[in-house]
């Protein structure tokens, strides 16, 4: 959901510290792939993911859509 800053957030909850660790290093191969680096929060178990909008109009929205969903295939070790 893109919130009023234009920005889109998600947490994502983890069992462990190991499964944190692995979504994290994904998510830091997947922004040097796509040069895109979202705002971080984390703890042992969770990761708060706040992606801002590049730009202006539909296609900063697709983009930061499309990176989002890219993030959430890490849950199962795609794009990693």
């Amino acid at each position: 959901m893109i919130g009023r800053s234009g920005s889109l957030f998600r947490r994502f909850e983890f069992p462990n510290y190991a499964a944190t660790s692995t979504f994290l290093d994904r998510l830091a191969k997947l922004s040097e792939r796509t040069g895109r680096y979202p705002d971080l929060n984390f703890a042992s178990r969770h990761v708060n993911v706040t992606i801002h909008l590049e730009g202006q109009g539909d296609q900063a929205v697709r983009d930061a859509a499309q990176f989002a969903r890219a993030v959430a295939a890490l849950l199962e070790g795609d794009a990693s």
